[in-house]
């Protein structure tokens, strides 16, 4: 036997033995069984249905709505969680988050503007999906946010936490044996706020839509 044969043999059974482990360590340090941590950058945005009334003729300055804009903003979030096969390639997953969140809604006048800004959120999960292989996890998503909201155009600025349920879909894909890497979609509606503005009075109702993007470490 040559020696080019002897090492061609060589190195195809060296490949094949890591192949091998690196396949049984994808099976025993699944990504998604366990308690993780992970990062997820946001891409959001802010929509809301907005309502005026005039408080006081003789105060009032606003004239009106007539236009309205929303705007798009990044953003993180922390999150930690557990999850599990719970039967065959069912699995059920529970979470928390804790980040910031961008975007903007406003309406105006032509003259004055007003509106809100999302700031800081806290998020509960539950998450139910498949893994369709060893590496791949698809899911539903539900659960609950709360986002604290800015008055914006405002004198006095304040700024309060709006509440609402949130649902979505996502995936992750497994890409080392501990690390995983998450893509998802979430829709929230969040309850309404009233400000006012000298004699005007101004009602939002947000809705938020996010992409994101993140990395996850699992944890056994």
């Amino acid at each position: 036997m040559s020696n080019r044969l002897k090492t061609a043999l060589a190195i195809g059974g060296l490949t094949t033995m890591l192949m091998t482990s690196q396949a049984q360590a994808g099976l025993d340090g699944n990504p998604f069984e366990g308690l993780y941590l992970g990062f997820n950058a946001n891409y959001s945005k802010v929509t809301a249905d907005a309502t005026y009334e005039i408080l006081d003729a003789n105060t009032n300055s606003f004239g009106g709505i007539s236009s309205s804009s929303n705007s798009t903003g990044y953003g993180g979030v922390l999150y930690g969680g557990i999850g599990t096969n719970i039967w065959g390639p069912m699995y059920v997953g529970i979470e928390a988050g804790l980040g910031v969140n961008g975007g903007t809604s406003f309406v105006t006048d032509g003259t004055s503007t007003f509106g809100l800004k999302a700031g800081f959120s806290l998020d509960i999960t539950t998450r139910v999906g498949m893994t369709v292989s060893d590496r791949v996890l698809v899911y539903a998503l539900g659960g609950y946010t709360s986002i604290k909201f800015s008055n914006k155009g405002f004198v006095n600025g304040q700024s309060k936490g709006l509440g609402g349920y949130r649902y979505g879909a996502g995936f992750e894909v497994g890409i080392l044996e501990d690390i995983a890497l998450r893509v998802e979609y979430v829709r929230t509606a969040h309850a309404a706020v009233t400000w006012t503005q000298a004699g005007d009075s101004f009602r939002f109702d947000p809705s938020t839509q996010v992409f994101r993007i993140g990395v996850i470490l699992h944890m056994d």
